[in-house]
């Protein structure tokens, strides 16, 4: 039951604070669950992360489930969802009868544009965080300049660039 409280918190504070959606929470939730309370190592967050992004939906509510699932099994799924998707569930229920009041309100414009570049900056942060464990040697590292190059100058699906790297992965393997 301890373990259950402590995972409901720790994914309510993450969802409560962390504004942009859910890339924005990736360094929130592994300050929280790597570095604060130890639940996970940075390798295994990395391959949550990786197969997060691999499966359709929103990666915070799957990166919730598998470090859940890890800490306290089916009911550590249930109320790490529950704490990460409670939070802005209520503040959208309870904002969304002043929407039309603030929506074309300069100040709510001007804020919204002063946060973007904060979400663009944690995301960089998340990725220079975590690159020393994913980009271990030249062969990662070729696997990540061409990801970005063919997400940069293709319009193939950022999917397909995740299952080929997952395929390049098998076949480096093999």
């Amino acid at each position: 039951m301890k373990d259950l409280l402590a995972l409901f918190i720790s994914f309510a504070k993450t969802g409560s604070v962390a504004y942009g959606g859910g890339p924005s929470m990736v360094p929130l939730l592994k300050a929280e669950v790597v570095e604060r309370r130890k639940w996970i190592d940075i390798d295994d967050f990395m391959d949550a992360l990786a197969i997060g992004n691999a499966l359709p939906g929103p990666i915070i509510t799957k990166m919730a489930s598998a470090i859940g699932y890890r800490k306290a099994g089916w009911p550590g799924v249930i109320v790490s969802l529950i704490g990460i998707i409670m939070p802005s569930a209520i503040a959208l229920l309870i904002l969304m009868g002043f929407v039309s009041l603030v929506k074309d309100n300069p100040l709510v414009t001007s804020m919204l544009r002063g946060l973007r570049p904060v979400v663009v900056a944690m995301l960089a942060y998340a990725s220079w965080d975590m690159a020393p464990n994913a980009l271990k040697n030249p062969t990662t590292w070729g696997i990540c300049i061409v990801s970005m190059a063919l997400m940069l100058f293709t319009p193939i699906h950022p999917a397909l660039i995740i299952v080929a790297g997952a395929a390049a992965g098998i076949l480096l393997k093999l």
